[in-house]
């Protein structure tokens, strides 16, 4: 069995980018993390989080979440309440649409302060 443990993502304000996708993912606050205490842990579920490192430049990554349908649900309700654009291609991340082209029951991207393409998929 192979279970990932953590994903670390850069960012300019690791706080305030741990905090922005534990809002809308509806997971717990972001608790502090690393020897200097300056790093920020989202926990997603079954024993894995993001974990969110200062740094003054940001390469852009992408980073998928499978949610039940409930929560997909409760996620597009927490972009539109804070007017974050969404859609259902990662080449036009604010087209509105939820439907997956890939096949699946629905699909978005959204991206954060620091550009980096989190997907939600149900």
């Amino acid at each position: 069995m192979i279970q990932i443990d953590h994903i670390g993502i850069p960012a300019v304000d690791a706080r305030s980018s741990a905090r922005h996708l534990a809002d809308i993912l509806g997971c717990p606050e972001p608790s502090v993390d690393g020897a200097d205490a300056d790093m920020y842990r989202v926990d997603v579920g079954l024993g894995a989080f993001v974990l969110f490192s200062p740094a003054p430049r940001v390469d852009v990554l992408h980073l998928a979440f499978r949610v039940d349908h409930e929560r997909f649900e409760a996620i597009l309700a927490r972009l539109r309440s804070a007017r974050i654009p969404f859609g259902n291609e990662p080449d036009d991340p604010s087209n509105g649409k939820t439907d997956d082209p890939l096949g699946g029951q629905g699909r978005v991207y959204f991206l954060d302060e620091n550009r980096h393409l989190f997907e939600v998929t149900y």
